[in-house]
């Protein structure tokens, strides 16, 4: 009986201390969302600037070590981000001399889920350093455009519908995780996200009558920052 005793002992301690290092989290975050590159250009120029501007971003991510420092990692993203009108206007008024334009605008938007390499790197007892790479697919939904114009010739308007496109999309991030309590962490991320949807028989409607549909693609390039608080598995 001594020794069952014996046994039954050291067993519930190495499945304690196995259970309480530090495997991995479920966490919730929230934050920034940067368009860079094309997604951000206002130029009237260049057919692929996105007018995006920075918006916000809400993850539920998972990371688990299936070794020291390895492991795996998934994300379920939802990301908005609003489009620079105003910008989109003064370009059509300036080159239209004499006629001044209105713009609304919905947000571009993004959400979906990815999968992929996870590294966990202990600075110290409770601080460790995180990096991911990540690849999945996203619905990406452009944003639903009217434009109102007022010249001599009277007032016009043309509205381009909003469309969804299914994208392969691709994630690099890195940040710290912080322990706060057994079974509590806190998160801080940055991490950059690729991807180029094509939006295929997008309707354009006009205040004449007539309406036509356009197929384009719009490079997405965003940098997140964002933090949260997790559950320590």
């Amino acid at each position: 009986m001594k020794k069952l005793f014996i046994v039954l002992t050291v067993s519930f301690v190495t499945a304690t201390n196995c259970f309480s290092q530090n495997n991995g989290y479920i966490a919730i975050s929230l934050g920034s969302s940067k368009p860079i590159g094309d997604f951000a250009s206002n130029d009237p120029n260049k057919a692929a600037s996105g007018y995006a501007k920075s918006g916000a971003i809400f993850d539920v991510s998972f990371g688990f070590k299936l070794g020291k420092n390895l492991g795996i990692a998934a994300l379920l993203r939802g990301q908005a981000n609003p489009t620079d009108a105003q910008a989109y206007a003064d370009q059509i008024s300036k080159q239209n001399p004499g006629v001044s334009g209105t713009v609304e605008s919905k947000n571009w938007s993004i959400a979906g889920y990815m999968g992929g390499a996870y590294g966990s790197f202990p600075i110290t007892e409770k601080l460790s350093f995180e990096s991911k790479v990540l690849i999945g697919f996203l619905s990406a939904t452009s944003p639903e455009m009217t434009v109102n114009l007022i010249g001599p010739g009277g007032t016009a308007w043309a509205k381009q519908n909003s469309a969804t496109s299914s994208t392969f999309a691709y994630m690099l991030s890195t940040g710290f995780k912080f322990d706060v309590a057994k079974r509590v962490c806190m998160l801080a991320n940055i991490d950059y996200l690729g991807a180029n949807p094509e939006f295929s028989n997008v309707t354009t409607t006009a205040s004449n009558g007539t309406m036509s549909k356009t197929t384009f693609s719009q490079s997405f390039g965003t940098v997140n920052i964002g933090v949260g608080v997790g559950f320590r598995l």
